[in-house]
């Protein structure tokens, strides 16, 4: 009986403990369910929070949506072995502006085109028009650096102009800026540098004033506004000054010998010969009047200025030693904002920087700088913003712009010695 008892007693507590198990057990499963149905209803408001916030913005006007970084896209016409270092110091300017900041909050982009498709022959005006077409057709940028040579300059100017798009090119010719008043020079005009050199040539020898030379040879490339433009700007001041041009000969891009032109100016034995045409003609030239016994020294141009490669053309350039030339800039100068330039050329290249280079770079900074000054890119509002450039600082100085979007600045005559290019002297406009 008391073993009955106790199996009964057993089967009774086990099932008070199930009964315990399954009340606990559909506690759970009810907490459960509760919960998966409180999910559902956070979801679906979450769900519906989501949706109104989407139709919220959907009604904001865009242009109070935060504004996103953008690029700002320039174009840059270089020739691939030719003035190089005019893209070398725009893209010195480049790097330095990106570090503090792009321009208005954009960060500055390069898109560059060549437009010398030979290696060995100048730039083409097909490959120049080519270029600008392209760029501002298809990449859309908003202004363009370069070409370097003016008659370049000349063929990309009407784009340039019709486009509204900024063009601020590495040439120096006086008529570039006459396709239009979005073409600005950033070099030494011309006409200043042709006057400059005509009164060096002309100026007393004493403390190193000038050759005090009375008669001058003038010689140009045939077909190249630069040289011609240049050639007729220093025949001009040469005649104002008292001089007399006794003659002036010529010679085509690609030329390697020039004994007829030689031999006609070995008859008239001139104090000078002023010849600002390009590498690799020149220093060639220059090496086979020195072996025809031809004394007078040589005056250049700003185009002598592609110093490496002007220089390189010989094996040896001291066959060059005595010729003189202007440059609108001088690594000699201790001025903060020109040593700025040349520590981060040098940084960037390994080598200092030409007057080429620092026409690039100031053409980069005097853009950022007008389109800072307009506060926007509407193309009118930097184009008169440029304009208004007055006591610029970067690589050169820059009084202001004249009415020819000429830049008014100081002149600095190199002189080669050693087959090296020394500082002579700097001439104020």
């Amino acid at each position: 009986m008391f073993h009955k008892f106790k199996i009964l007693s057993k089967v009774t507590k086990n099932h008070n403990i199930f009964q315990a198990f399954y009340a606990e057990g559909k506690s759970y499963i009810m907490n459960m369910k509760n919960l998966f149905s409180t999910s559902v209803v956070l979801l679906t408001i979450l769900s519906i929070f989501l949706s109104g916030c989407e139709r919220i913005d959907q009604m904001i006007p865009s242009d109070t949506a935060p504004p996103m970084k953008t690029k700002l896209k320039i174009g840059v016409i270089q020739p691939s072995h030719s003035y190089t270092t005019f893209s070398q110091g725009a893209e010195t300017a480049r790097v330095q502006i990106n570090e503090n900041g792009g321009v208005l909050g954009m960060e500055v982009e390069f898109i560059t085109r060549n437009n010398q498709p030979i290696a060995s022959e100048p730039p083409t005006p097909e490959a120049s028009i080519g270029a600008a077409k392209e760029l501002i057709e298809m990449e859309n940028v908003f202004a363009l650096l370069g070409p370097v040579r003016s008659t370049m300059a000349l063929e990309v100017g009407p784009i340039a102009q019709q486009a509204q798009r900024l063009m601020l090119p590495g040439s120096s010719g006086s008529n570039v800026p006459e396709s239009g008043d979005y073409i600005f020079l950033i070099t030494v005009p011309n006409p200043f540098q042709g006057k400059v050199m005509a009164a060096f040539a002309t100026n007393p020898i004493a403390e190193g004033l000038g050759l005090e030379a009375k008669t001058a040879v003038t010689i140009y490339e045939k077909d190249d506004d630069y040289s011609i433009d240049l050639v007729q700007a220093f025949e001009a001041a040469f005649l104002e000054f008292g001089g007399q041009i006794v003659h002036s000969g010529s010679y085509a891009a690609g030329d390697t010998a020039f004994t007829t032109l030689l031999t006609e100016i070995q008859g008239v034995t001139p104090d000078v010969i002023f010849c600002p045409g390009h590498q690799p003609e020149v220093p060639r030239l220059i090496n086979e009047a020195k072996q025809l016994d031809i004394k007078a020294p040589f005056l250049g141009g700003s185009a002598w200025d592609d110093r490496e490669r002007f220089l390189g053309v010989l094996d040896d350039s001291a066959v060059l030693d005595g010729s003189y030339y202007p440059t609108n800039f001088s690594v000699a100068t201790q001025d903060a904002d020109v040593q700025e330039f040349v520590n981060g050329y040098t940084a960037l290249y390994d080598s200092p920087p030409d007057g080429v280079a620092a026409s690039g770079y100031d053409a980069m900074r005097l853009l950022a700088r007008a389109i800072e000054t307009a506060g926007s890119l509407d193309p009118a509002a930097v184009r008169n913003a440029f304009a208004e450039v007055k006591d610029y600082k970067g690589a050169t100085s820059i009084s202001h712009y004249d009415g020819n979007r000429h830049p008014v600045k100081s002149l600095a005559i190199q002189v080669i010695r050693n087959g090296q290019v020394e500082h002579y002297k700097v001439v104020a406009p």
